[in-house]
C-alpha cells in the first residue's frame, strides 16, 4: 500500500499530519489547495531547465544565421564579390533567408499559441522542437544539386521557414508553462531565467563557431580573399561547406536533450483547473509534483481562505479595497455560476477574483468578445504587442545585421581586407565580444534586478536608456569611427546590456502574466508575433531603404549612413516607452509583491483599481 498511504489512513476518524483540505462539495477545496500549494512552493528549477534548454536551442538556431551567412557566400556565390573582391551572399538571398525565418516564427507563435489554449500545453510542448530538429536536418542537407540542377538559396529559404515555425512555437509555450507552474514569489525570476537562455544560446553559437573555424584552420586559406583555384581551392571550399553545416547541426544537440526533458513535464495545473476542469487529477499531480503547502519566507503559515461561502455585500465603490484584497469580477460570463460551483444555497454567492474557489468561464467567441472588447482588455493586448514590435525593430535590426556592423566598427577601411580564414574567425570572435558578452551580462543582471523592480518599471526605463544610447551612438557614429572605435564598441556593448536588462526580457514576461489561462498562450503568441513583425519590417527597411545605388559603393555608403539607422531606432524606443506607460499594466502591488495569476486574469477593470490604490499609497 505504500508508506505514505499507510500513514495517511484514518485512525478513529482522524488523519495524521496537516489538515485535509481536499474535502468539500464537488471538490472545490481541492482546487484551492492546488493553487495555494503552487503559489507557496519553492523555486521550480526543473521547470526552468526544461523550458530554458528549448529556448537556448531556439536562440542558437535563430542567431547562428549571422555566423553561417558569410560561409555560405564563400561556397555558393564565389563570383558575387564586393568592391574588394570578397565573395558575399546576394542581398536578396540574405534578406529572404532572414525574412522567411521571421515569417515562420510569426506563424508558429500564433498557431501554436492558439493550439496550446485549445488542445493543452503538454500536447504541443515538444512538437515544436521536433519541427526545429527536422528543419535543421533538412537545412544542413541543402545544396545546388548535380551541375546546379537546384537552387541552394531556395532550399535554404524553405528550411529556414520550417525552423522558424518551431522556434516561434516555443515562445508562448515556454512562457505560459513557466508562468503557470511558477510560485507567485518566484514567477518573474523563473521567467527571467528561462529567457536568459537566449543570450546563452547566442554566446554558444559564437563560441562553437569560433572553435570550429580554428579546427578547420589547416584547410582554409589564410592568404587569399576567396578560395583559390586548383586543389587548394577545392579543399578550401569543402572545408567551409562542412563548416557551416557543422555549426548549424550543433544546434540539434540541445534540441534532442530538451525533447527528452519535455516528455517528463506534466500538463499545466492551471490549464487542467481552468480549461479541462479536471480538479481531481490536478490535485494528484500537484500533490506529487509540489508536495504539501510550506511555510512562507516570513515565517507565517500559508494563507488559506475560508471554505465557507460568505454572503455577498453591496459596495458603492471598490476603492476601499486593499491591493492584496479581492474585488468582484464585473463580467457577465464570470458572474454565471459554474457547474462545479452550483449548489443549493439560499442566496447567490459571489466569489471574488483571486479566490481559489472561483472557476473562470470556458473560452468561447462570446466570452472572448466580452473579455477583450466589452471589458477593454484589448488595450493590454495592444500594449504588449506594440511594445514588443518597437523593441524587436531595433533588437533584430542590430542582432541579425551584426556581421555588417561588426565589420564597420572593427575593420579599418584603409587597411587590406582579411583572408578567408581571418574573416571567418574574426566574425565569430568580434560578434562574441560586441554582442554575446553584453547580452549575457544584461540577462544575468536581469535575474537579480527583477526581484526588486516590477517588469513594467524595468521595461519603461529600459526603453528610455536605449533611446539615449541610440541617439548618442547614431549622432556620433561617423566621428567615433574615425577617432575612437573602442568608444563605439563600448556603446554597442552597453546597448546589448540595456536590451537584456530591460524590454527584451519584460516583453516576454508580461503577456504571460496578465491574461487568463484560457487565452494566455494565444495572447502571448499574438504579442510575440507582433515583435517578429517588427523584426521582419526592419530587415526590409535595412535591405531597401538604406542601400547604395552602386554595389561597389555599398560598404562606404553604409559606413557613412548607419548612424541615421540608429537615430530611426531611437524613435522606436521612445514609442515603446510611451506604449509601456499608457497601455501595459502594473503586475505588482504596493509592496512589490507579484499579484497572483488569478487576480491578474480578471482583467483591466480590476487591475486598474488596484493600481490606483497602489499609486495613492505610494503618494
Amino acid at each position: 500500500m505504500g508508506l505514505r498511504k499507510w500513514l495517511s489512513r484514518p485512525m478513529r476518524g482522524h488523519h495524521l499530519g496537516v489538515e485535509d483540505l481536499t474535502r468539500g462539495d464537488e471538490g472545490v477545496p481541492r482546487r484551492k489547495w492546488a493553487l495555494q500549494t503552487i503559489d507557496s512552493a519553492p523555486f521550480q528549477a526543473w521547470v526552468v531547465v526544461v523550458a530554458g534548454i528549448g529556448f537556448l536551442t531556439d536562440s542558437f538556431g535563430l542567431f547562428c544565421l549571422n555566423i553561417v551567412t558569410p560561409m555560405i557566400g564563400y561556397v555558393y556565390w564565389p563570383d558575387h564579390k564586393d568592391s574588394d573582391g570578397v565573395p558575399q551572399l546576394p542581398s536578396q538571398v540574405k534578406t529572404a533567408m532572414m525574412c522567411s525565418t521571421l515569417a515562420g516564427t510569426m506563424i508558429g507563435q500564433v498557431a501554436f499559441g492558439f493550439a496550446a489554449d485549445m488542445l493543452g500545453r503538454r500536447k504541443m510542448y515538444g512538437l515544436e522542437l521536433v519541427i526545429v530538429i527536422v528543419g535543421t536536418m533538412l537545412m544542413i542537407m541543402s545544396s545546388n544539386g548535380e551541375n546546379n540542377s537546384m537552387s541552394v538559396g531556395g532550399w535554404l529559404v524553405a528550411w529556414r521557414t520550417v525552423m522558424g515555425l518551431g522556434i516561434g512555437a516555443d515562445y508562448p509555450l515556454s512562457a505560459a508553462i513557466t508562468a503557470e507552474f511558477a510560485p507567485r514569489k518566484h514567477r518573474a525570476r523563473m521567467m527571467s531565467w528561462v529567457f536568459f537562455a537566449q543570450p546563452v544560446g547566442q554566446l554558444l553559437a559564437n563560441i562553437l563557431s569560433y572553435a570550429a573555424v580554428q579546427g578547420y584552420k589547416s584547410r582554409i586559406t589564410n592568404t587569399e580573399l576567396s578560395c583559390p583555384a586548383g586543389q587548394e581551392g577545392v579543399q578550401c571550399f569543402r572545408a567551409i561547406d562542412r563548416l557551416w553545416r557543422l555549426v548549424i547541426g550543433l544546434g540539434m544537440i540541445p534540441a534532442v536533450i530538451a525533447l527528452a526533458f519535455r516528455f517528463t513535464i506534466p500538463e499545466s495545473p492551471r490549464y487542467k483547473l481552468d480549461v479541462l476542469r479536471n480538479v481531481h487529477t490536478v490535485f494528484e499531480d500537484t500533490k506529487n509534483y509540489f508536495g504539501g503547502p510550506e511555510v512562507n519566507a516570513e515565517g507565517g503559515e500559508l494563507d488559506v481562505l475560508p471554505t465557507t461561502p460568505v454572503p455577498p455585500t453591496r459596495r458603492s465603490s471598490v476603492s476601499s479595497i486593499a491591493p492584496d484584497d479581492v474585488v468582484d469580477c464585473d463580467s457577465e460570463s464570470e458572474r454565471r455560476p459554474s457547474s462545479v460551483l452550483q449548489r443549493p444555497v439560499s442566496q447567490v454567492v459571489q466569489l471574488p477574483p483571486g479566490d481559489p474557489n472561483f472557476v473562470p468561464p470556458l473560452a468561447s467567441w462570446s466570452d472572448a468578445k466580452n473579455f477583450f472588447i466589452t471589458e477593454g482588455n484589448w488595450k493590454y493586448l495592444l500594449g504588449t504587442s506594440l511594445s514588443w514590435l518597437f523593441l524587436d525593430f531595433a533588437f533584430y535590426g542590430l542582432g541579425l545585421s551584426s556581421p555588417e556592423i561588426v565589420r564597420h566598427i572593427w575593420e579599418d577601411p584603409k587597411s587590406a581586407r582579411a583572408s578567408v580564414f581571418d574573416s571567418l574567425s574574426n566574425n565569430s570572435l568580434h560578434t562574441l565580444v560586441m554582442v554575446s558578452i553584453g547580452a549575457t551580462i544584461g540577462g544575468a543582471a536581469m535575474i537579480k534586478v527583477i526581484k526588486y523592480a516590477s517588469p513594467k518599471v524595468i521595461q519603461f526605463w529600459g526603453f528610455l536608456v536605449l533611446f539615449v544610447l541610440f541617439i548618442v551612438t547614431g549622432s556620433a557614429w561617423t566621428k567615433l569611427l574615425d577617432t575612437s572605435r573602442s568608444g563605439l564598441i563600448v556603446l554597442y556593448v552597453l546597448s546589448q546590456i540595456a536590451f537584456n536588462l530591460g524590454p527584451n526580457v519584460t516583453t516576454f514576461i508580461i503577456p504571460a502574466e496578465i491574461f487568463p489561462t484560457r487565452y494566455r498562450c494565444t495572447s502571448h503568441g499574438i504579442a510575440a508575433a507582433a515583435g517578429k513583425l517588427g523584426s521582419w519590417l526592419v530587415q526590409i527597411f535595412l535591405a531597401y531603404a538604406f542601400k547604395a545605388e552602386n554595389r561597389d559603393e555599398q560598404f562606404d555608403w553604409e559606413r557613412a549612413n548607419f548612424g541615421h539607422i540608429l537615430q530611426v531606432m531611437s524613435a522606436f524606443m521612445v514609442a515603446g516607452a510611451v506604449t509601456t506607460h499608457f497601455l501595459v499594466p502594473e503586475t505588482r502591488d504596493h509592496d512589490n509583491k507579484s499579484r497572483t495569476l488569478e487576480v491578474l486574469a480578471c482583467g483591466k477593470k480590476v487591475v486598474d483599481e488596484l493600481n490606483k490604490q497602489r499609486a495613492q499609497e505610494e503618494d
